[in-house]
């Protein structure tokens, strides 16, 4: 996505701000896996946040973006330890020629919260491509966060980041951002090329029980929150396109809630985040 490569695009703000994938959605990959577990790529890795959680999983991990912009804190954090082990590589999703040379030697292959900004039909073929017979592909991401018991507080989100023209809507990249919101309900796994697909989605409110990938926080606060918008492509379009503005867009949205909800800056709030996961395996 261009808003990610851009040198002013802050990505130690991003990793730092970006919520974490819990060990419970790796452990469920590799209870999926089978076969050999010796190398695996991260496709779409930004600053790796996905990427160095796999390294107890396997010996070895490549990790690409089309950004430098975005892998540098990824670079930056390699320790000593593991500087053998894991290798971040700018290469787009749909052309991993140049860092994976050699068809089928991938075991596994992951796309965290990055699977909406690619083209789907030519990264499916090149994950077919470097993709051993048997390995596994992972693709996942987290949606809109719910504030639990405040369903006014979800309608003014839904204003802000989608509905009103005036704020976050046009600043979004379709149809990428709408793939993600939707849970990749329109994103659909090659089957003759992949089998045993697996898809497991968690609706905040509706899905009766937690899945691997379940994102909550039962004290998050509109401090918390300002936080991780400033971490968002949508909010960077915005000041940029907005560069007289009076009042910041996080400072608007931040407002409207306090005041609407009677909440402070730490006020604490349940909040939960829809996620899907998918699992496929090539034949």
């Amino acid at each position: 996505m261009a808003t990610y490569a851009e040198k002013d695009f802050d990505s130690n703000n991003y990793d730092d701000k970006r919520p974490r994938y819990p060990p419970s959605l790796f452990k469920a990959i590799f209870d999926y896996h089978q076969g050999p577990s010796e190398t695996a790529l991260d496709v779409g890795c930004g600053p790796g946040t996905a990427s160095f959680p796999l390294l107890e999983y396997v010996d070895k991990v490549l990790a690409t973006d089309p950004s430098s912009v975005m892998i540098q804190p990824g670079i930056d954090q390699i320790s000593e330890t593991n500087k053998e082990r894991i290798e971040f590589k700018v290469a787009p999703a749909e052309d991993l020629t140049k860092v994976v040379t050699e068809d089928g030697s991938i075991d596994v292959l992951i796309s965290a919260e990055a699977l909406h900004w690619v083209n789907h039909s030519e990264f499916f073929k090149e994950a077919a491509r470097v993709l051993r017979s048997g390995g596994t592909l992972a693709y996942w991401g987290y949606i809109e966060p719910r504030f639990v018991d405040f369903p006014k507080a979800n309608e003014i989100y839904e204003k802000y980041v989608f509905e009103d023209e005036r704020y976050m809507g046009p600043s979004w990249v379709q149809p990428g951002k709408n793939f993600l919101r939707y849970f990749f309900k329109d994103v659909h796994v090659p089957t003759d090329t992949f089998t045993d697909v697996e898809k497991h989605d968690y609706y905040p409110g509706e899905t009766k029980e937690h899945t691997a990938y379940y994102l909550a926080d039962q004290k998050y606060t509109m401090k918390k929150f300002a936080s991780y918008l400033s971490s968002w492509s949508a909010v960077h379009t915005w000041r940029k396109t907005h560069p007289n503005a009076e009042k910041d867009i996080i400072d608007l949205f931040i407002t409207e809630l306090k005041e609407t909800c009677g909440w402070d800056d730490d006020t604490e709030i349940v909040t939960e985040w829809g996620t899907t996961y998918i699992f496929a395996r090539r034949r």
